[in-house]
């Protein structure tokens, strides 16, 4: 049952795949040991539980309503009283002699860590942003280094995001293929999958900030092949054309979600979805929230240097490096705002309220 949640999660982790909320015991943890906050998505804490192998530490599982760390902080399912409410009834706090919470830095937007030392008077750490780091991380005494600090986007990391993502669309193709086109069903099968490792392969090398943007090479070289071969190939040539077709299609696709794939970009899907008034799917809402409204323009990401009070929590969460701290001055830098993805982990974060989020003036 175990590795059938964990191809589920992999598959398909637009979908709650939950395991038991609770403490848990990573080799055999002293009093001494670290304490590491995530949420109850199932594929997450197996491989939290893979990357501990060999060390000692407790594992608090919070519930999040069965959803991965980045999409359940969000959405606000993995938030603060999620977190204070393990403290408080996992009995943690009597088997260690300290009081540290160490938290995935993705749950930021979700869980402000000011609100979980109020609460259960547990201090909050920022660990690394991947999990393979934590084994450096806790040997290091919990020093961060940039790295660790920073999300990537490497091609693992494309792929198998993208795959969790994408693979439901996948198969509803695979369906209607079945359904409809059923002579084409195996060109669909093949070519809709080479064109996803393809094209989320090659995305770094393809010129554009946006998923939109970076299927227009893609999307002119298949119209360019589809073109020619029309005018040069007889028409008893037409799986060619029907296998271009559906790459194109599928590029189409791939690129829309992209944004909201990439750590790095922001998501064209979902202010797309706010502006028609879709105030939500499942646990994602979109209109109305400040994170479409900054995405759309109708709020801006503002910093007021005089408030800050150099807690450096914005530097020490974003996921993109907005944020810089200047020691001299002891307060923050806004240094790369075009890096924004709109997340709210500052904002949320900011001890002062210098960081807000105010609505633009229409006139």
């Amino acid at each position: 049952m175990s590795h059938l949640k964990t191809i589920w999660g992999l598959l398909f982790r637009l979908f709650p795949c939950p395991t038991p909320a609770g403490l848990r015991r990573i080799g055999d943890p002293a009093s001494d040991s670290p304490v590491l906050v995530t949420c109850n998505f199932h594929l997450t804490v197996k491989r939290l539980e893979r990357c501990l192998r060999g060390l000692d530490a407790w594992l608090l599982v919070c519930d999040s309503k069965g959803v991965n760390v980045w999409c359940a902080s969000g959405a606000e399912e993995f938030n603060t009283h999620s977190a204070v409410s393990s403290v408080k009834t996992s009995e943690v706090s009597t088997l260690v002699d300290h009081r540290r919470l160490i938290l995935p830095p993705l749950s930021a937007p979700g869980i402000r860590a000011a609100e979980v030392q109020k609460q259960t008077g547990w201090t909050v750490q920022w660990g690394p942003v991947r999990a393979e780091d934590l084994p450096r991380y806790l040997a290091g005494g919990g020093h961060r280094d940039e790295a660790m600090k920073r999300v990537t986007y490497n091609w693992r990391e494309r792929l198998d995001a993208a795959l969790g993502s994408l693979f439901p669309f996948y198969l509803l193709g695979a369906v209607i293929f079945l359904l409809v086109w059923r002579h084409l069903l195996l060109h669909y099968l093949v070519i809709a999958a080479a064109t996803f490792f393809a094209f989320f392969l090659a995305c770094p090398q393809i010129p554009g900030k946006r998923g939109l943007t970076k299927a227009v090479i893609p999307e002119v070289v298949l119209g360019g092949i589809l073109v020619t071969s029309l005018l040069w190939l007889p028409a008893s040539h037409w799986p060619v054309q029907s296998d271009v077709i559906i790459a194109m299609v599928m590029v189409l696709v791939y690129g829309v979600e992209l944004g909201g794939l990439a750590p790095h970009m922001t998501s064209e899907l979902d202010p797309a979805l706010a502006r028609l008034g879709v105030g939500a799917i499942g646990n994602v809402r979109f209109a109305g929230t400040v994170r479409t409204e900054l995405l759309i323009g109708n709020r801006v990401l503002a910093y007021d240097p005089p408030t800050c009070q150099g807690c450096r929590s914005c530097f020490e969460v974003c996921p993109v490096g907005v944020w810089a701290f200047e020691p001299s001055a002891g307060q923050a830098v806004l240094a790369r705002e075009q890096a924004c993805t709109a997340c709210r982990a500052c904002l949320v974060q900011c001890e002062s309220g210098a960081i807000q989020a105010p609505r633009r003036n229409t006139v």
